[in-house]
C-alpha cells in the first residue's frame, strides 16, 4: 500500500500566503499549490528511483530500498504527532524551537540504533558504518522535514514556503544518489550516505529557517517546553500515525520477509501505484476543496458524492490505460532487468482506485469532526491486513501481497463511505483549505516523510 500523506490540520487563520497589496494580485489557492508541490516531489521521487534501477540493478536495489523503507518508518514514528501538535499549539513561535531541534537530534539518535540492531540480528546484513551514517541522516531528516512543513503551516505560509520544506529535501538526496552514479560507487554505503547525508541537511537547514533562523537558534537556548505540545501531540499520534502505519504495512512486510530483488519489484510496482493515485487524490481534494463554502446540509452531501466521484473517475482514466501498457512502460524507464515486476504492478495499478477514495474520504471524515469512524475503520482494516500480508508474504508471492493491498483498501473505503453519508450533515468547520477538529489534528498533505519502498 502507499500512499502521500493523509489529511489536513492547520491553524485557524488563512492557509495560504497573504497576497501583496494592489487589487490586480490573485492569492494561489492552497490545493493548488499543494498539487504541483506534489507533482515535483512524485517526479523527483521517480527520476531518483530510475537512476537507482538503472545504476543498482534489482539485488543492490532492493536492498537500497528496504533500509529506506525503514527509516521512512522510523521517521514516520518519531514525528511523535508533533507535526500536526505546532500547528495548533497556543504558545509563542520561539518556544517551539529548542523541542524541535532536539527532536531532530533524537530521532537521528534513535535511526542509529535502529539500523545498527538490523545490521547485528541480520536483517540488513549488507549495512556497515557509512550505510548505517546515512541511513540514520535519512530518517532525522524525514523528522525535520515533517517538523518544517508543520511550522511553514502555522506561519500560514503554505503557496511557496511550506512546499520547498518538502520537496528540497527529497530533491537534495537524488542529487546525493546521482553524485554516487558519478562517482562510480559500486558499493551500496555511498548511496545510503550521499542520499541520506542530502536529506538531512536540506530538512535540517528548512526547520531551522522555519523556527526563526539565526534568531530562532537563539531563542532555543533559553526556551521553555510549551505546556500544550505534548497533550496536543498526544490528540494527533493516533489517527495519524495510525494511518501512515496502515498505508506501509506491506512495502515493510515485504522489505523485511523477501529477498532484496523481490523489494525492488515491488518498489517499482509502488511507485505506479502512486503515480495513479495521486492524480485521482488531487482531482477529488480539487472538489472537496470548496466544502468550506457550503452550509446547506443537502448541498454538503452532493459536493461530498461529488469529490469521491472525482477521485474515482480520474484515477479509474488513468490506471485502466496503465494496465495495458505495463510490461512496455517498466521495459523502458526501468530496463529488462525489472520486468517480473509487471505482474503485481498491475495489481497495484488496480489498488489506487480505492486508495485515491480512501485517502479522500479520510479527509472528509475528519473535516465532519468523525474521528471516530476513522479510527475504528484503521483498527479492523489494520488487523485485516496485518493478518493478510503474513499469509501472503509467506509464499513470496508478490501478486498476492499486492491483491491484500486490492482488498483492505476497497473495505477500507467502503466502511468510511458508509460513515461518510450517515455523518454528511454534521455541522463542518472548514476554513481556507484547513480543518480545525475537535480532540485532535490530522496533518495537512504532504507533512510526513514519503513512502519508503517506491
Amino acid at each position: 500500500m502507499t500512499i502521500g500523506t493523509p489529511p489536513v490540520a492547520e491553524r485557524f487563520e488563512q492557509i495560504a500566503d497573504p497576497p501583496a497589496a494592489g487589487p490586480s494580485t490573485a492569492r494561489i489557492p492552497p490545493w493548488l499549490a499543494i498539487t504541483v508541490g506534489n507533482g515535483i516531489a512524485l517526479a523527483t521521487g521517480m527520476l531518483t528511483g530510475v537512476v537507482g534501477a538503472r545504476v543498482l540493478g534489482p539485488g543492490l536495489r532492493g536492498e537500497f530500498l528496504a533500509t529506506q523503507t525503514f527509516a521512512t518508518l522510523a521517521a514516520v514514528l518519531l514525528t511523535l504527532g508533533v507535526t500536526q501538535a505546532v500547528v495548533t499549539c497556543r504558545c509563542d513561535d520561539a518556544e517551539l524551537a529548542r523541542p524541535l531541534l532536539a527532536q531532530t537530534g533524537g530521532a537521528l539518535a534513535a535511526g542509529a540504533i535502529l539500523f545498527f540492531g538490523l545490521r547485528a540480528s541480520g536483517t540488513q546484513s549488507w549495512l556497515t558504518g557509512w550505510g548505517i551514517v546515512g541511513a540514520s541522516a535519512a530518517t532525522a531528516g524525514g523528522v525535520a522535514v515533517s517538523l518544517s512543513s508543520g511550522m511553514a503551516q502555522r506561519r500560514a505560509r503554505m503557496t511557496v514556503e511550506f512546499q520547498l520544506v518538502r520537496i528540497l529535501p527529497p530533491l537534495a538526496g537524488g542529487v546525493g544518489l546521482v553524485a554516487a552514479w558519478w562517482l562510480a560507487a559500486a558499493d551500496l554505503d555511498t548511496w545510503l550516505l550521499l542520499s541520506g547525508l542530502g536529506i538531512f541537511a536540506a530538512g535540517l537547514a528548512g526547520l531551522v529557517h522555519t523556527i526563526g533562523g539565526r534568531a530562532g537558534l537563539v531563542a532555543a537556548r533559553r526556551s521553555r517546553f510549551p505546556a500544550g505540545l505534548a497533550r496536543d501531540a498526544r490528540a494527533a499520534l493516533a489517527t495519524v500515525v495510525g494511518a501512515q502505519i496502515v498505508y506501509r504495512l506491506d512495502s515493510v512486510v515485504v522489505a523485511v520477509v523477501l529477498a532484496p530483488t523481490r523489494v525492488a519489484y515491488y518498489g517499482v510496482a509502488v511507485t505506479v501505484s502512486q503515480c495513479c493515485a495521486t492524480l485521482g487524490q488531487s482531482a477529488g481534494m480539487l472538489a472537496f476543496s470548496r466544502l468550506r463554502q457550503v452550509t446547506d446540509a443537502r448541498a454538503r452531501g452532493v459536493l461530498v458524492r461529488r469529490s469521491v466521484a472525482g477521485a474515482l473517475g480520474v484515477t479509474t482514466a488513468v490506471s485502466v490505460p496503465m494496465l495495458l501498457i505495463t510490461p512496455e512502460l517498466i521495459r523502458w524507464v526501468y530496463g529488462p532487468g525489472f520486468l517480473p515486476a509487471a505482474a503485481p504492478t498491475r495489481v497495484l495499478t488496480v489498488a489506487a482506485i480505492p486508495l485515491s477514495v480512501d485517502y479522500l474520504l479520510i479527509h472528509i471524515l475528519l473535516g465532519i469532526r468523525a474521528e471516530r469512524a476513522v479510527y475504528q475503520t484503521q483498527a479492523v482494516v489494520g488487523a485485516i491486513t496485518v493478518l493478510a500480508l503474513c499469509a501472503a508474504a509467506a509464499t513470496h508471492d508478490l501478486v498476492l501481497v499486492a491483491v491484500v493491498s486490492v482488498v483492505t483498501y476497497t473495505l477500507s473505503a467502503s466502511l468510511l463511505l458508509t460513515a461518510a453519508r450517515r455523518r454528511t450533515t454534521a455541522t463542518v468547520t472548514v476554513l481556507a483549505g484547513e480543518t480545525v477538529l475537535a480532540g485532535g489534528t490530522v496533518p495537512a498533505e504532504g507533512t510526513m516523510p514519503a513512502e519508503g519502498i517506491g
